[in-house]
């Protein structure tokens, strides 16, 4: 269950990041950082990229679009940045994570 403490503890920091950070390019490296660590992750349970860019672009646009300009050069986010937008609740499927 190790890893459900470590996302548990890396959805937390996606919502600290998401309450601190400016919506604005210089804000795009620390969310660079956090997606490189969120992937790293190992879970039994599939990881909430999906979610976390959804409230991403909802919450951050200038951050999320920054994000993918840098996705030229960066094949982690062409695809993290081109993930389908169509999910209907990102916010409670993070917290039904963090309540595992």
């Amino acid at each position: 269950m190790e890893g459900n403490k470590e996302l548990r503890r890396s959805i937390r920091r996606f919502y600290d990041l998401l309450k601190k950070c400016p919506d604005n390019r210089d804000a795009a490296h620390d969310f660079l950082v956090y997606l490189r660590s969120l992937l790293k992750i190992q879970s039994r349970t599939p990881l909430p990229a999906q979610e976390v860019m959804a409230l991403l672009k909802k919450h951050k646009p200038n951050v999320f679009y920054t994000l993918q300009d840098m996705a030229e050069k960066n094949l982690m986010l062409g695809i993290l940045t081109d993930l389908p937008e169509d999910i209907e609740t990102p916010e409670e499927r993070l917290e039904e994570l963090l309540n595992i």
